[in-house]
């Protein structure tokens, strides 16, 4: 510990001597140079010595090595060019740009400079570059997608108002046409959709001179005819309210005013269409609610059905409008799922069942936790519906058979 001591304050007072600043790697020289002096060992030294013997004459080229900053310059050089040209090249993948192109020959510049100087990789400024052209990057892209979305809703704007005074309107929906058509070919269309939408917005264009020239003819039909049409129209309203009202009791189940067993399997046929023309992904999730017999039996049928119509409440709040939600039967119910990725469909699930747990059913002071089994399958890895169906009903009765309250995926995985 003396000799620390010792050289040490040697160490000090010879830096000061020399006029040499006390900077780490000056330190260091002259903290060894004083430890050899007085024949100290010291660890950190020894190791300093066993690297510094590990480097060739080659790799040295007549440098000096004094500290680990030499040492650290020298080991630098001994990572493999090739290895950095395919991280760099890999870079180059990484940065293209996927929906604004402006920055595709910066880019590109940027890595040509690169793979002829593949040690630049590592260097500070590099690195700033990297993060700058990262952040452009992303910045642009979000860019983009904004003015295409307000592009689209330009037109489908100028649509909306085109089809309401056309169908509601029949005197002056010729004059309203023309100011569409008018307001269609000024139409300020961004340069990310110019190719696009201009295609679209040249065909509406078309579109409404056809229309322009019939309505012209039909003017006075139109007029002639608008009281007729009107009593008429008021019928069809009155027709069409009676539909909807058979239609939702042909439809609804009476107790949970979920989807019944009926409207579930038209809904099954437009998703199957839907899938094999278009692709469309989706999932069969069959849910069965846990130890319902026991419920009906302890606290009468009355609570049941009040079980049914909350259990059915929350399904329908957490299900999409463009999902479909149906009772099955008994306490059995069924969901149709779009779905983009499987995950999606396992955090809907996740979802559903945080919320039943969290929630306590409350009949005549009788607070009722309830719990869930369920099933789901893809129909993309199956040949029919049918097929699919079947596997996620065998993966339900699998979930209540290994004690209830768990959810089986397709893979039989449990979620």
């Amino acid at each position: 510990m003396k000799n620390i001591k010792d050289i040490t304050k040697n160490t000090l007072a010879n830096l000061s001597k020399k006029g040499i600043s006390t900077t780490p790697e000056n330190y260091f020289i002259e903290f060894k140079d004083q430890a050899y002096d007085l024949n100290t060992d010291i660890e950190e030294i020894n190791l300093f010595e066993i690297l510094k013997n590990s480097i060739s004459e080659d790799e040295t080229e007549d440098i000096e090595i004094k500290s680990y900053n030499d040492l650290v310059k020298i080991l630098q050089k001994r990572v493999p060019t090739e290895d950095l040209k395919k991280l760099i090249i890999a870079l180059n993948d990484i940065l293209k740009p996927s929906v604004n192109f402006d920055m595709i020959e910066e880019i590109e510049i940027f890595i040509s400079k690169l793979l002829e100087k593949p040690k630049d990789l590592t260097s500070t400024e590099t690195i700033k570059t990297l993060k700058k052209l990262s952040k452009r990057r992303v910045s642009n892209d979000r860019q983009v997608l904004k003015e295409k979305t307000e592009d689209i809703m330009k037109l489908t704007s100028l649509m909306s108002r085109y089809f309401d005074k056309t169908l509601t309107d029949g005197v002056n929906s010729n004059e309203e046409i023309i100011k569409i058509k008018d307001e269609l070919i000024s139409l300020d269309i961004s340069k990310f959709s110019h190719r696009e939408l201009r295609i679209v917005q040249k065909k509406l264009i078309d579109t409404i001179f056809k229309i322009e020239a019939t309505l012209n003819k039909n003017k006075q039909i139109l007029v002639d005819n608008k009281e007729k049409f009107d009593y008429l129209n008021k019928q069809i309203e009155e027709l069409q309210k009676e539909l909807i009202l058979v239609k939702e009791e042909h439809q609804v189940d009476y107790l949970t005013s979920l989807l019944n067993r009926r409207a579930y399997d038209y809904e099954v046929e437009k998703m199957e269409r839907k899938y094999l023309v278009f692709h469309s992904n989706f999932a069969i999730i069959f849910y069965d609610i846990d130890h319902f017999k026991d419920i009906n039996d302890k606290y009468g049928h009355a609570c049941g059905d009040a079980v049914l119509k909350s259990f059915a409440k929350i399904l329908k709040e957490l299900t999409r409008k463009e999902d479909v939600i149906a009772r099955y039967g008994g306490e059995e119910f069924v969901a149709l799922i779009h779905y983009q990725d499987e995950i999606e469909v396992s955090r809907y699930v996740k979802r559903v069942k945080n919320t039943i747990k969290d929630t306590s059913f409350i009949y005549s002071n009788n607070k009722i936790k309830l719990t869930f089994s369920a099933g789901i399958s893809f129909r993309n890895k199956y040949d029919t519906f049918s097929e699919a169906k079947k596997r996620a009903d065998e993966l339900l009765y699998k979930a209540k058979n290994q004690g209830r309250d768990i959810i089986f995926l397709d893979n039989n995985e449990e979620l």
